[in-house]
């Protein structure tokens, strides 16, 4: 075990590309895990044929020109302040990127390339995926991050072993989704860790251990025992990781301070095509929940980048920043939750289709958010144009009045008559503007066109993600916000392949089969199709709404001179481009 260092306070656009990095071109013999203690089984039989991941020749290395300042950089919010992803709730994408390292990489064109790992592969029968990990590798710590503990980083997420199981123990909905059809997770050869599945998921690797994941499951250093709840707590309290910058303070629900990490991964002398470390020695993450403060540092020069909107625009270029959008960062998702229980009214399907033809997206959009440079008509429920499998068909329904109050008439509510009161649950985002705000927009319309009770509650994000997996939510609306991803297998694993996942969002046998059938697809050339049909007919049950996404604005200050945030990016990415006076 590494030893604990005392900080000052504890407290795409590439979808073509994506799939040729996951050719199916090998087979892994996996060895029989042992559970008795924390360290990986090992099979040196195992062969391993890798797949066909770009190789660029890495440019030469040199010295980058690093400012001797400090970045500044306020967010909204950062959920629990948990520092692995299976316990975060809530916001921990805004640090957990800065703080961890991936296994596999991406760009400005949301490719996927190598990482921590060389390359990846999976096994001729689909359910094991086998990575090389990189020599070189140092966690923050100066330690030498190694494939034991991508291991044992697996098991803490995923796993199970005499300590627990990840399953009883995550708080995340992805985590526990995934921990259901793990069978083992084991290393083929010293070099390598493997991942065996009692289902196929082909998108294990964008999904799960990539930067383009809407998840931020970062490698960490191995420790004594799986899942324990004091090294937990001590982790925390001193978080090691393998990412671009080190957390050196920690003031809960105030600052967290970071410093560049000279051997960070992403350089030439590891192989790798360009050097991605930052060209800034400090950063300040500062939560800041109030927009017009957030606005009047930019102004004042006491912030550098902020999450803003776009009436804010005016008061930034006053102070000589700049508005920046961050594109097809984050959307709208609607869930109907528990409709397969027989007592509420949205078991039938044309009433989730009549709420979704009664709210007028186009004007949600234009009046709240500004209009089309913010906010997207676009995309269905968690599919966004660069999604996998998105198709404009999938866009929005249109606002049809008339048709939602027949569709509500002939499920047996007619002028809403019977339907008792519908909630509406909301928090506010920390990345997406007006989120409780379209919520009373959305509650206005059900009310106006079709005669409902509608109340809308603004709670705590990470209450009521919790709510969604005890069942407390059935018969109610979850207005929230969620990442947009290339590849959302795993979302599709928790709310639509899984009977069993308490989040779930029906009971259909013929939904859950289509599901994980499609889930399974590795085949480059079927999955786009795959998931198109999937994204259909998801759509045509209604169990979510489709009402669009948002370009994130950005607030940049003067002092940033180069910086465009990558898209489908609502945290703090491409830091390596930032570039300051």
């Amino acid at each position: 075990m590494r030893p604990i260092l005392q900080l000052s306070h504890i407290a795409s656009l590439g979808t073509i590309a994506l799939l040729l990095l996951m050719v199916a071109c090998g087979t892994a013999a996996p060895a029989t895990p042992s559970a008795s203690q924390a360290e990986p089984p090992v099979d040196t039989s195992a062969t391993a044929v890798p797949t066909a991941n770009p190789t660029p020749m890495p440019e030469s290395s040199s010295a980058i020109a690093v400012n001797p300042g400090k970045l500044t950089w306020m967010t909204a919010g950062w959920g629990n302040e948990r520092f692995t992803y299976n316990y975060g709730v809530g916001g921990g994408n805004n640090y957990g990127r800065i703080l961890h390292g991936f296994l596999i990489a991406t760009n400005e064109k949301t490719e996927l390339l190598p990482g921590i790992a060389t390359d990846w592969q999976i096994s001729e029968d689909g359910l094991t995926w086998t990575f090389t990990i990189r020599e070189g590798v140092k966690f923050h710590d100066g330690s030498d991050l190694t494939a034991e503990d991508v291991w044992w980083t697996w098991m803490h997420y995923w796993g199970k072993d005499e300590s627990g199981s990840a399953l009883e123990r995550a708080t995340q909905s992805s985590a526990q989704a995934l921990a259901r059809i793990v069978e083992r997770i084991e290393q083929p050869a010293p070099d390598q860790v493997s991942i065996t599945l009692t289902q196929g998921d082909g998108g294990f690797p964008a999904a799960m251990v990539s930067e383009a994941a809407a998840n931020w499951y970062g490698v960490v250093p191995q420790r004594p025992k799986v899942h324990d709840d004091l090294q937990e707590s001590a982790y925390d309290s001193n978080p090691i990781a393998a990412g671009p910058m080190r957390l050196v303070n920690h003031v809960q629900a105030e600052v967290m301070q970071f410093e560049r990490f000279d051997e960070y991964y992403y350089q030439p002398d590891n192989g790798l095509p360009e050097d991605r470390r930052v060209k800034f020695t400090t950063l300040d993450l500062r939560l800041i929940p109030e927009e017009s403060t957030r606005v009047a540092a930019i102004r004042a020069g006491e912030a550098d980048i902020a999450p803003a909107s776009l009436p804010t625009k005016d008061q930034v270029e006053a102070g000589g920043g700049r508005i920046v959008f961050g594109p097809e960062g984050i959307y709208l998702r609607v869930m109907l939750m528990g409709c397969f229980k027989a007592e509420v009214p949205c078991r039938d399907i044309r009433v989730r289709q009549a709420l979704d033809y009664a709210i007028d997206k186009e004007v949600l959009g234009n009046q709240l958010f500004g209009g089309p440079e913010v906010f997207q008509v676009k995309g269905w429920a968690h599919i966004t144009p660069s999604t996998i499998g998105y198709s404009p068909e999938l866009d929005p329904w249109p606002f049809d009045p008339d048709k939602a109050r027949q569709l509500l008439a002939d499920a047996g509510y007619p002028g809403g008559e019977g339907f008792g009161k519908l909630i509406v649950n909301t928090w506010v985002s920390t990345a997406m503007p007006f989120l409780p705000e379209s919520a009373q927009v959305a509650a206005d319309s059900w009310r106006n066109e079709l005669g409902l009770d509608v109340e809308v509650r603004v709670g705590d994000e990470a209450a009521l993600k919790e709510a969604t997996l005890t069942g407390e939510l059935h018969g109610q609306v979850l207005w929230r916000d969620n990442e947009a991803s290339l590849d959302k297998s795993s979302l599709y694993r928790s709310s639509y392949a899984s009977p069993e996942h308490g989040s779930r969002l029906h009971e259909d046998p013929e939904l859950f089969a289509l599901a994980q059938q499609t889930l399974a697809v590795t085949d480059p050339t079927k999955r786009d199709e795959a998931f198109n049909l999937l994204h259909k007919k998801a759509r045509e049950e209604s169990y979510e709404l489709g009402i669009g996404y948002v370009n994130i604005p950005w607030a940049v200050g003067p002092r940033v001179t180069e910086w465009q945030p990558w898209p489908m990016s609502f945290y703090p990415s491409n830091l390596h481009g930032i570039v300051l006076k």
